[in-house]
């Protein structure tokens, strides 16, 4: 008797296809999208015009658009569990930015600005727990004083001081949206 790798009856045989390149290019784009808190399709398209205008390699400048944001920000410094709460935490103005509170979450920081949080907010036990609880400090392109919850973004962030959680393929990403164009 011979084995036969498919199950028996009419419907038994399956063919597998291959998938496509655009396919593999738009679930690149989507992981990236989700990785960054869900951002939408335009603010990810204009990321991606804006990270073109820059010399140097595109993929690159996306990544530093994308770390210079306020939420990304707050939430690599441990200020919040998930980026859905830096979002959050940003747009109820528990956030300074240079003194000046700042309730846009996608709000670019640029190299040499203090972010802190709000006097009002210290006292949040969400603050204080999240702060404890945090099993990471804050990168390298980061100053940190966690006493006062003071914090300095020294330089752009680059692709080499992300580690990203899973395979991020950014050049995917950029060809996707070179496709669309």
């Amino acid at each position: 008797m011979i084995a036969c790798s498919n199950p028996p009856g009419q419907h038994g045989a399956k063919i597998k296809t291959k998938t496509s390149d655009f396919c593999v290019r738009m679930i690149a784009k989507q992981k990236l999208k989700f990785y960054y808190s869900n951002l939408t399709e335009s603010k990810l398209r204009k990321l991606y015009k804006n990270a073109l205008r820059y010399g140097g390699n595109a993929s690159h400048n996306l990544v530093r658009l994308l770390e210079s944001r306020l939420d990304v920000l707050v939430y690599r410094v441990g200020l919040a569990t998930s980026l859905f709460a830096a979002r959050q935490f940003v747009s109820h103005g528990h956030v300074l930015v240079n003194n000046v509170k700042v309730t846009i979450c996608s709000y670019m920081c640029k190299s040499g600005d203090v972010f802190r949080v709000a006097p009002k907010a210290i006292s949040s036990l969400a603050v204080k727990t999240s702060v404890l609880n945090s099993c990471f400090r804050a990168p390298c392109y980061i100053q940190s004083d966690y006493k006062h919850l003071i914090f300095n973004l020294i330089k752009t962030p680059s692709v080499n001081d992300i580690e990203y959680p899973n395979s991020m393929c950014l050049d995917l990403v950029m060809e996707y949206y070179q496709g669309l164009n």
